[in-house]
């Protein structure tokens, strides 16, 4: 089990928490930017990206108040790199810097990162392996899953390449290196790695879920 102490503050896998925040913050906004929304929706969703799916991991844990509670910071991250995209996007106008490219890329890295976060967490609580690996892609879809929902577009989660899957295979990876007592650290940074390759694949050759075949009379909104 990973000892509790070890996922706090002066953890020095804050830095990697800190690249995750901001990769799911920029992804974010930049599906704001592409929405239209104004510089309010662009931070809302920056932050909502961020945290959201930290926030349902903790209450599913019952770890109360939730971190970023207790430990602002993460807001305060997403908020200044809301910022800097609505600059981005104001000072490059015809670069198109809210491109999809963009927003898959940065998802990815993000996912890669609070995967393994909310896994080892689940695992300091004394969680079972199927349990943290469920949790752990929670903490990594469900930030990416709220932000769709809120742009009323399709989340990644159930459409597309494959994205979920690759969160299991990440979280899977840390809870099998985690139960053969392999270092803390080889074991996070290869399920970091094995999330993060695999989901950049997915993007890059279109790996996807056979979709269900539908009627050809059915309607687009049925």
């Amino acid at each position: 089990m990973i000892p509790l102490h070890r996922l706090t503050l002066e953890d020095p896998y804050l830095g990697l928490q800190l690249v995750g925040t901001v990769a799911f913050a920029v992804s974010g906004a930049a599906v704001a930017v592409r929405a239209g929304m104004d510089w309010l929706g662009v931070a809302v969703l920056a932050v909502v990206t961020a945290v959201g799916g930290g926030t349902l991991r903790d209450l599913l844990l019952g770890r109360l108040p939730v971190s970023w509670v207790q430990h602002p910071w993460p807001v305060w991250v997403a908020l200044g790199t809301a910022a800097a995209v609505i600059a981005e996007a104001y000072w490059h106008r015809r670069q198109e810097p809210d491109s999809l490219r963009l927003v898959l890329a940065a998802d990815a890295a993000g996912l890669a990162v609070f995967t393994v976060t909310g896994t080892e967490l689940a695992l300091a609580a004394g969680t079972g392996g199927p349990v943290a690996v469920l949790l752990g892609m929670i903490t990594g879809t469900g930030g990416g899953v709220a932000r769709d929902v809120l742009a009323r577009e399709r989340p990644l989660l159930l459409v597309g390449q494959i994205y979920a899957l690759t969160a299991a295979a990440g979280a899977t990876m840390l809870v099998a290196l985690t139960e053969l007592h392999a270092p803390y650290e080889a074991a996070r940074w290869s399920a970091v790695a094995v999330t993060l390759v695999l989901r950049l694949l997915a993007i890059r050759f279109s790996w996807s879920l056979p979709l269900i075949p539908r009627s050809p009379d059915a309607s687009p909104g049925a």
